[in-house]
């Protein structure tokens, strides 16, 4: 015997166990009693089990449909979970989505985004990764996440990921506002930052080679890095509290130098440093032959329209108060 049971009819054999009446049983399936009664009998044939007893008074269960009956219940109580799951999929309303997202990408692309696609998408649950880029490819490979917002790297000549670059962010290299190389006002080299030690988020190695071509060193390794950190309030606390020069995106430090506390120097070193050096790179980044979930689409639109609409307005978004 080949048989495989139907949702529908596991439906009316519920309906009948819990009427023990056809015609009650048939108004609740939506059907004529005669086209329930030949789906109950049809059941009955496919599988050579009796499910029902039939007199003129009443209709009961047998010994073995009452056996199916717990497990049936579950069944349909699962099946009507996953058939909500996928229409909140469907809608953008609900499932679960993960993604990655670097400090960069969350600073200037994600602020304000998820608490507004928490309301389109009221039973959404979040799972991010926040790192450096080669940790998030290495989750996104295992697809562990089904896209990050980063630097890109030399993701975007590899044939396995669709790279959507973002608008690049303004970079530059900050110090307290008492430092001692503020002391002097003459142009500034690269050369002349490295007698003191350097912090900066974890950079890729092509942008740690393009500083040791504008210092003019003969290695990465001479280069006074002293402090990489994925922690932005570490970066900050040793700026203005040390002799160390902080590398990084102008968006998260605006309000540092407008009341004084930091002074940026890239105004001092643009003679001799090209513009292009005070650029960082951001992208999304998602697996080539992969289709992103609804959840995933409507973020990253919405990733896409604020970066459009920060380039038509020049500006980076507002950092929150």
């Amino acid at each position: 015997m080949n048989a495989e049971i139907e949702l529908r009819d596991l439906h009316h054999i519920l309906l009948l166990a819990e009427e023990t009446n056809f015609s009650r049983a048939a108004l609740r399936a939506n059907l004529s009693q005669t086209a329930f009664s030949r789906s109950i009998q049809a059941i009955e044939q496919r599988y050579g089990l009796r499910l029902f007893d039939r007199s003129t008074r009443r209709v009961s269960p047998t010994a073995a449909c009452r056996q199916l009956l717990g497990s049936g219940r579950e069944l349909l109580a699962r099946a009507q979970e996953l058939n909500r799951e996928m229409l909140f999929l469907a809608g953008s309303l609900g499932g679960e989505l993960r993604f990655g997202a670097s400090l960069l990408g969350i600073d200037c692309f994600l602020q304000g985004l998820l608490p507004a696609l928490r309301q389109q998408s009221p039973h959404l649950r979040l799972q991010i990764e926040v790192g450096q880029w080669s940790l998030l490819q290495g989750h996104l490979e295992a697809e562990r996440i089904e896209f990050f917002v980063a630097y890109p790297d030399t993701l975007a000549d590899d044939p396995r990921f669709q790279v959507t670059p973002l608008p690049a962010q303004a970079a530059s290299v900050f110090c307290r506002a008492d430092h001692p190389i503020t002391g002097s006002q003459h142009p500034l080299q690269f050369s002349d930052l490295l007698p003191y030690p350097w912090a900066c988020v974890q950079f890729a190695q092509e942008i740690n080679e393009q500083f040791r071509r504008l210092s003019g060193v003969q290695r990465v390794e001479d280069l006074p890095l002293a402090m990489g950190c994925d922690n932005k309030d570490l970066l900050r606390e040793m700026a203005l509290h040390s002799d160390h020069l902080l590398f990084t995106w102008n968006h998260w430090l605006v309000q540092d130098v407008a009341q004084g506390r930091l002074v940026d120097l890239k105004e001092r070193m643009l003679p001799h440093v090209p513009k292009a050096a005070f650029q960082l790179p951001c992208a999304i980044v998602r697996l080539a032959d992969r289709t992103p979930s609804p959840l995933a689409k409507a973020l990253i639109r919405q990733i896409e329209t604020r970066a459009a609409l920060n380039c038509q307005a020049g500006a980076t978004p507002p950092r929150p108060q």
